[in-house]
């Protein structure tokens, strides 16, 4: 890891580069920041954001790995975070800031498949000569079953989301469980290794099949992927079923759900923004778009227990319910937020220049789509979907906007947006008249406008009173003199009414870009 600095904007907050987040795959590299009220690990480029507080923390213990170590954090709750890549001079730094014990887990590396198995909270420890040999999570398993007497398999969750390298991921395990086990004494009915299977389907939540379906929703219209699906939710899994591809989409990949209804058409986008991305051959889908009618309704009862739907509101927040009806788009998102335990978010306060809707028409590349302006985030659809952060902006350029003997009957302008990574995104052929309202929007953000004096002189020559006094105050760096908003919906992305958490932007990513390989799509559903 990066040595230990300093991080702008708060005394003791202590931060470490290069830390990997411990998977069954390819682990994902990001930032770990020790702060005042516990640790945070963000994915590097921004993504899947995981925070431990302080009262939290159940223990932290450290294992050599290489050069580097290992530092695993246990929960109260029974859950565990592993990070790698720190070095062992840090660790009296993290006892200091942490104020906590810190002790050495040696780790067995002889290589011997035979030792001790346990069940520990949330874990399968694995033991060699009494030091841990590996650890597998409970919540990872999908299936487990007994093969003959003494020998239980456990099948590892398998979904479409990967990252872009190509390292294996663990998906079977088998334990020989003897008759005579100290840890899992055997009994008239059961031999050791039903006990241990019973315990394994207890612990992690499989006595009720995660195959289960809970809703299914026909003949949706997919976008990206393009496509119409049948749509399965599942406990732990949402499944999309094709004419000639199949997606499967772990909730723990969802990052949010983006609500964005189309301004002059009677149809509604709902994302869900994924990380990671889900993958066909080369092809990655960080975004995935489906589009409903505003006239279509629902009303769906799920197909689930009491005791199941109880224990799910407790780990989500109460946001699901037994029952939903409303416009399919808004019962499909609530089911998914409900299920997932994501937020739901959606433009507020932008409006085009005709007052209906959030969005701009534009092109991007050769396809054409719409620019939804949200609080702090522009997201571009539909091919390739696009999420940017005002954050990750470097600053904005109005293209094609100032009058000239060229441009003065231009009826479009471009709108260049480039990032803190120097990627730059080119959105063209925005209607002129979405121009007023789009400044002032980018003014009132504070974003960096590249060609200011230029804009300016556009809007002395040409704009009315109304737009030259949205520019008042401004400088060169595009900030606005006076912005000193405090409002309670000046959020990232707003949220649903009944959803009081905290944003945060630091859970979606900024928009990658899938390949545009479509040879395997099916059939077209385009409804625009």
């Amino acid at each position: 890891a990066m040595p230990a600095t300093l991080a702008a904007g708060g005394e003791g907050v202590h931060q470490y580069g290069n830390v990997l987040l411990a998977s069954r795959g390819a682990a994902a590299q990001g930032t770990l920041k020790l702060e005042g009220d516990g640790i945070a690990w963000r994915k590097a480029g921004g993504g899947k954001t995981i925070k431990i507080l302080s009262e939290e923390i159940k223990e932290i213990t450290w294992s050599a790995n290489g050069k580097e170590i290992q530092l695993v954090v246990n929960r109260n709750d029974g859950t565990q975070v592993a990070f790698i890549g720190l070095r062992e001079r840090d660790l009296q730094e993290l006892r200091e800031n942490l104020s906590l014990d810190i002790p050495e887990r040696k780790l067995d590396v002889s290589g011997r498949n035979w030792g001790e198995v346990d069940i520990r909270d949330s874990q399968i420890v694995f033991e060699v000569n009494g030091n841990k040999a590996f650890e597998v999570a409970l919540d990872d398993i999908s299936q487990a079953n007994l093969q003959g007497k003494n020998e239980v398999a456990l099948e590892f969750q398998a979904d479409d989301t990967g990252a872009a390298s190509k390292e294996d991921a663990l998906v079977e395990m088998s334990f020989y469980i003897p008759p005579d086990s100290e840890n899992f004494v055997a009994t008239e009915e059961m031999t050791s290794a039903k006990v241990f299977l019973e315990q394994v389907l207890k612990k992690a939540d499989l006595e009720t099949s995660s195959d289960e379906v809970i809703l299914s929703m026909s003949e949706i219209a997919v976008l990206v992927p393009r496509g119409r699906y049948e749509m399965e939710l599942h406990m732990n899994f949402l499944k999309l079923s094709g004419q000639s591809q199949d997606f499967k989409i772990r909730y723990s990949s969802i990052m949010r759900v983006f609500i964005l209804p189309k301004a002059n058409q009677a149809q509604t986008l709902v994302v869900l923004s994924l990380d990671p991305p889900i993958r066909k051959g080369q092809t990655f889908y960080p975004h995935v778009l489906f589009q409903f009618h505003n006239d279509d309704v629902e009303e769906v009862s799920l197909n689930i227990s009491d005791e199941a739907l109880e224990k799910k509101n407790k780990e989500q927040d109460n946001k699901l319910e037994k029952k939903f009806e409303g416009p399919s788009y808004e019962v499909f998102a609530k089911c998914v937020r409900g299920l997932a335990a994501v937020k739901i978010s959606r433009p507020q306060k932008y409006k085009n220049a005709d007052g209906d809707g959030h969005c701009v028409r534009c092109s991007y590349k050769s396809d054409d789509g719409y620019l939804f302006v949200l609080e702090r985030a522009f997201f571009y659809v539909q091919k390739p979907p696009l999420l940017i952060l005002f954050d990750d902006i470097e600053s904005v350029e109005f293209q094609r906007q100032a009058s000239s003997q060229y441009s003065s009957a231009a009826k479009t302008f471009d709108l260049l947006v480039k990032t803190n990574t120097d990627t730059e995104y080119l959105f063209r052929s925005i209607q002129r008249q979405e121009w007023s309202n789009l400044f002032a929007f980018i003014q009132e953000r504070n974003l960096k406008i590249a060609n200011l004096k230029q804009v300016q002189k556009s809007i002395n020559e040409e704009a009315g009173k109304g737009t030259r006094a949205a520019i008042a105050g401004l400088d060169d760096q595009g900030g606005a003199g006076d912005d000193d908003s405090d409002e309670e919906d000046d959020e990232d992305f707003m949220e649903e009414e009944d959803d009081d958490d905290d944003d945060d932007d630091s859970d979606v990513s900024e928009g990658d870009e899938e390949d545009d390989d479509d040879d395997d799509d099916d059939d077209d559903d385009d409804d625009d």
